[in-house]
């Protein structure tokens, strides 16, 4: 492999892991102050996922990285230009994506200063007198949402119904009366006075609103934002990136076999595990787009919340597409995998998707405590270890896994001998 290939992936991939880090680095230095922590684990899918998920698949992508480009640049007929031409394209896809992102009416609550978020919970402070107002003040609603996360699971129910369909009655909505997050004080006791989804969606407009203003005024914008606005780019790369080189690597399994047989066990290795680590971004985006409902409303005005649905759906189809083409040809593994993602679909279909994200928002949302993080990162330690360690024996699915397997609906005694060699 030429060393130049290397040296170009080290760079590039150390420029995107920077911007993983450089977010949140500039949420924890410019909000320390006003406990960063409840806006990084809100907007989890962006300050936690990146320098944690992030990374792991940026590591684990080197290796394949590396091999794609050797590949295309001596193997490949016209690599050369098709890899250049490819790059261009890509990245001028992350950069009409992220502007399309950060072109959004509705601005986070990150996005304005501490200073600017400060005087407006100064100047609403007297609303947490009363029992409910016009909306909190940001940070109050914030809190809000953390508070509630960490008592209970399940926020979909809380969510006010803001988009009625024209053609159904609202007769009945509007006898239905929840906690409001955007105007009333919570309260642990349960106390806490309930409001009409019609109240309510008027303090969440009122809340994006305000959020809007503050975040446009003179000197309103945060450093944090600033830096996410310069370093969208590279993520959205990043995101594209692996899914355009995975996708050409699955379909020139049998030309990286013949070419680099050498490598193949990190090849392996390293797009599963990546895999694996960016399936957490649809699913964390999905527990802040619950926790967003409590505060925004439906999202009309966010780009990346209309969108949300859509992405996921590519990512879980790209997943697939890695597990069955990718490994197509470890026929016994494809198999076992194959039975589990049915064990585990079927464990889906019964709990809902719903109640997974519920309890997401708990652990990895905004709910999501120090430990929590911690634990979290222990886990992408754990992941990034497991990408270099290399068995005695070939590459094979893990022996849990085949128990989980074997204690859902049994196994063959070809694998029943398989999980007893590795035990």
């Amino acid at each position: 492999m030429l060393v130049g290939v290397r040296v170009f992936i080290a760079v590039l991939y150390s420029l995107i892991g920077l911007s993983f880090v450089a977010t949140t680095g500039a949420l924890i230095s410019e909000f320390r102050d006003l406990d960063w922590l409840t806006l990084a684990t809100f907007y989890s899918h962006l300050f936690l996922f990146f320098p944690l998920f992030g990374l792991v698949a940026l590591i684990s992508f080197y290796m394949p990285s590396c091999v794609f480009l050797d590949m295309y640049w001596r193997h490949v007929k016209y690599g050369k230009p098709r890899f250049i031409f490819g790059l261009i394209v890509v990245a001028g896809l992350a950069w009409l994506i992220s502007q399309a992102f950060l072109g959004s009416s509705e601005r986070s609550i990150w996005e304005v200063r501490p200073q600017v978020l400060e005087r407006d919970r100064t100047s609403l402070a007297s609303c947490l007198q009363t029992s409910t107002c016009p909306r909190l003040a940001a940070l109050d609603a914030l809190n809000n949402v953390r508070q509630v996360s960490q008592s209970r699971v399940g926020l979909s129910e809380l969510a006010p119904n803001c988009d009625r369909d024209p053609l159904i009655s609202t007769a009945a909505d509007s006898a239905v009366r929840r906690f409001c997050f955007a105007s009333t004080p919570y309260r642990s006791d349960a106390q806490s006075p309930l409001s009409t989804d019609d109240a309510c969606c008027r303090a969440q407009h009122s809340l994006v609103d305000a959020v809007r203003r503050l975040a446009g005024g003179p000197d309103g914008r945060s450093i944090t934002a600033q830096v996410h606005a310069y370093t969208l780019p590279l993520k959205v790369f990043f995101l594209l990136t692996l899914l355009v080189i995975s996708i050409m690597l699955a379909f020139r399994r049998r030309q990286l076999e013949a070419e680099y047989s050498q490598y193949m066990y990190l090849i392996e290795r390293g797009v599963l595990i990546g895999t694996v680590a960016v399936l957490f971004y649809p699913i964390m985006s999905h527990a802040f787009l619950q926790s967003a409902s409590l505060l925004y409303g439906s999202g009309a005005g966010s780009n990346y919340r209309s969108t949300a649905s859509v992405l996921s759906f590519l990512f879980g189809a790209w997943a697939l597409l890695v597990l069955f083409f990718f490994y197509r040809r470890r026929d016994k593994e494809v198999e076992a995998i194959g039975r589990i993602g049915g064990v585990l679909a079927s464990i889906i279909a019964v709990l809902k998707y719903d109640i997974i994200i519920d309890y997401f928002i708990r652990v990895a949302g905004s709910g999501a405590g120090v430990t929590n993080v911690l634990l979290l990162g222990a886990l992408c330690l754990v992941a990034l270890a497991a990408i270099y360690y290399k068995p005695t024996s070939e590459f094979s699915v893990p022996a849990a896994a085949l128990a989980v397997l074997a204690a859902s609906k049994g196994l063959s005694d070809e694998f029943e001998g398989l999980g007893d060699d590795q035990a």
